[in-house]
């Protein structure tokens, strides 16, 4: 397994994160730390750490730099392309098919036994077919306040349960940290993998399910990354990651008219892509709720009510507004590296639905640079692993 690192002035985190990759129990490894023109220790740091001559880095030229987590990202494929080529014996000589790219931000912690869990997914026959997987992530400091406590409940509880309920369609998601994909299914693509596309990583899952290639979530190991302590940068995040979705919209005509996607599969991924606005109509349906409750909305006609007793249409309104959120909350409890303990998980989840609420001005903001036709953006600050808990909201 080779692990992919982009790298640009990430000093306050990189030497937890080799530290974290030297005790991984899996001997065929290579860490490949991208630095992509930082200006701080990052590259001394990294080439502090020699692991047997496991841990390389690559410095990118001020020429090549700062082109964004993409072109760092080809730029490893085009160096392991070179090397699977010519043998170079850091690969023991594996070919495409037998190498396996790992892909972590600089922030990010493998579980010990991360990479033990993933290789069986991309061997044997059976698995011939397995492009791509994906590892559960988790928020290292979930505990430093509630809005790191909230993003955990996002990854562990939410987005590992539509990871896990997608799982047999082989159209699961490609996260930026934690993902793995076979070399050889990259090659497939004839072209530089990674795009300019704002979430590259879903762009890669859409183009390879779209020639042909299984995604796999593998919920039994984690990576765990930072989440952000204010609410200003975490509304910056979000909107990048909801203007790269939008970006992804383009895939739409290639997931229809692909001959390698069972239709399932077609209907997954455009569900999916399309989710994106269920919130917005979540969100209006509330409002409108909230101003018939205040009398400044008066329903026209109530003849097209489907449910007639109200008894039971309470009965069916509350399964429906707390019926997945008691789900959620059930994944999480059994999968958090620190669960809720049981008095706080009312208020919690009642929290995190305001928490999915707050991402509507995401979404306009989203819509405003895309009316702009702004693309770029700069990276998430980091922050020391050590403080990180001790930051307030």
């Amino acid at each position: 397994m080779v692990l992919v690192i982009p790298a640009r002035n990430e000093e306050a985190v990189i030497g937890q994160t080799l530290n974290t990759l030297e005790a991984l129990d899996y001997p065929y490894r290579l860490a490949l730390v991208m630095d992509d023109g930082s200006t701080d220790a990052t590259a001394a740091v990294a080439s502090s750490f020699t692991w047997l001559g496991r841990v390389q880095v690559i410095k990118r030229s001020p020429e090549v730099a700062g082109q964004g987590k993409g072109a760092v990202l080809n730029h490893a494929f085009a160096l392991l392309c070179t090397m699977v080529a010519e043998r170079d014996p850091r690969l023991r000589g594996r070919n495409a098919d037998e190498v396996v790219v790992g892909v972590m931000d600089a922030d990010g912690q493998l579980e010990g036994d991360a990479l033990a869990k993933v290789a069986p997914y991309f061997s044997g026959r059976r698995n011939a077919n397995v492009g791509g997987v994906q590892i559960g992530v988790r928020i290292a400091n979930a505990t430093a306040n509630l809005l790191t406590r909230m993003q955990d409940f996002e990854f562990v509880g939410f987005s590992a349960l539509v990871q896990d309920s997608r799982n047999s369609l082989g159209s699961v998601g490609l996260g930026g940290n934690g993902q793995f994909t076979r070399l050889s299914a990259l090659q497939g693509l004839r072209r530089d993998p990674w795009t300019a596309c704002l979430t590259e990583d879903l762009d890669l899952s859409l183009s390879l399910a779209e020639a042909g290639w299984d995604i796999r979530y593998c919920p039994d190991t984690f990576v765990a990354q930072q989440g952000l302590t204010r609410i200003w940068p975490l509304l910056r995040q979000r909107t990048r990651w909801i203007q790269g979705h939008y970006q992804c919209w383009r895939h739409l005509p290639s997931i229809w008219g692909s001959r390698r996607l069972a239709w399932r599969a077609k209907l997954d991924l455009s569900v999916y892509l399309m989710m994106i606005v269920f919130v917005l109509a979540v969100f209006a349906g509330l409002v409108v709720s909230i101003l018939g409750w205040t009398g400044a909305l008066v329903p026209v006609n109530n003849s097209l009510a489907v449910i007639t007793n109200p008894y039971l249409h309470n009965v069916v309104q509350l399964l429906m507004s707390a019926g997945p959120l008691a789900i959620f909350v059930a994944v999480y409890q059994t999968r958090a590296a620190t669960p809720l303990r049981w008095w706080e998980l009312p208020a919690v989840g009642a929290l995190f639905g305001a928490y999915a609420y707050l991402f509507v001005l995401s979404q306009l903001w989203a819509w405003t640079r895309m009316a702009a036709g702004r693309g770029g953006w700069a990276k998430t600050p980091r922050v020391s692993a050590e403080i990180a808990v001790q930051m307030p909201v």
